[in-house]
C-alpha cells in the first residue's frame, strides 16, 4: 500500500534497511534554484570545502521546496534551510566517531547491534538521506528573519525527547509551529523523521519506508571545490 505510517513512530534502522537504494541520475541543484526567497545558511561547516555556501539537493526537492515556500510566503513566512546534501565521506566520519564512543560504552556488543544503536544518533551511511541529496534540515522564519518558536533550535540535542516532533511538553504555540512545518512538507510528499522535528526527506530510503515505496536516489559523490 502507499499510505504513510500513521502512528508517528520514529523509524529505526531495521525499518529502513529493507528498502533498497534508488538509481535515479537526477542532478543536484542549489536549493534556491526555483525560489530565491528561500533563506539558506549552513548550520555546520563540514560541507563548505565541497560546496561553498551553496546548499545542494536533488532537483525534485528544490522544486517541491519552492512550492512549500510559496505557501508559507502567503502567511508572511519563509523556509530557512540549514543543510541538504552531505558528502558520503562526511557522513561516514560522523557515524564512525559516534560508533567508537558507543562501542567503548558497550563492550562486547556485536557490529550489527552497534550499527543499530549508532543509527539512533547518526544514520548508518548506507541508508542515510543526506548523502543521496534527498534530505533537508530546515525551519520557518518570519518576515524579519527570526526563526519561529519550535521549542528547540535545530540540532540542539541537549534534550533528546524535546526534539521529537510531538513531544508532550511543547507549548500550544510550539506544537502549532511544528505542525505548520510538518503539514506543509507532507503536502508536497516529503517524509518526516519524527526523531528530529527539522529533518525531512524525499526519495531516500527513509522516505521509501515511510510511504512504503521504492527509493529514488542513491549516494552521490561530489568533488571538492
Amino acid at each position: 500500500m502507499d499510505d504513510p505510517i500513521q502512528n508517528k513512530k520514529i523509524l529505526t534502522y531495521d525499518d529502513v534497511v529493507i528498502f533498497g537504494q534508488g538509481d535515479s541520475t537526477e542532478k543536484l541543484v542549489d536549493v534556491k534554484s526555483y525560489d530565491d526567497t528561500i533563506v539558506t545558511e549552513y548550520l555546520k561547516e563540514d560541507m563548505l570545502e565541497i560546496t561553498g555556501e551553496t546548499i545542494l539537493v536533488r532537483d525534485s526537492l528544490a522544486r517541491k521546496l519552492a512550492v512549500v515556500n510559496g505557501y508559507l510566503s502567503n502567511l508572511g513566512l519563509l523556509l530557512k534551510v540549514v543543510y541538504g546534501y552531505r558528502h558520503p565521506d562526511v557522513q561516514k566520519r560522523y557515524f564512525d566517531k559516534r560508533q567508537a564512543v558507543l562501542a567503548n560504552e558497550n563492550p562486547g556488543m556485536s557490529k550489527d547491534e552497534l550499527d543499530r544503536l549508532t543509527h539512533n544518533f547518526v544514520a548508518v551511511p548506507d541508508v542515510a538521506g543526506h548523502p543521496v541529496g534527498g534530505a533537508v534540515d530546515l525551519t520557518i522564519i518570519d518576515k524579519d528573519g527570526n526563526e519561529i518558536d519550535m521549542g528547540t533550535q535545530i540540532a540542539d540535542y541537549a534534550d533528546p525527547q524535546l526534539i521529537q516532533t510531538w513531544d508532550r511538553r511543547l507549548t500550544k504555540e510550539q506544537r502549532a509551529n511544528r505542525s505548520l512545518l510538518h503539514d506543509a512538507m507532507l503536502s508536497e510528499g516529503f517524509a518526516p523523521f519524527y526523531g528530529e522535528w527539522w529533518h525531512f526527506s524525499y526519495g531516500d530510503r527513509e522516505w521509501a519506508a515511510f510511504y512504503n515505496k521504492k527509493a529514488l536516489y542513491g549516494a552521490v559523490q561530489v568533488s571538492i571545490l
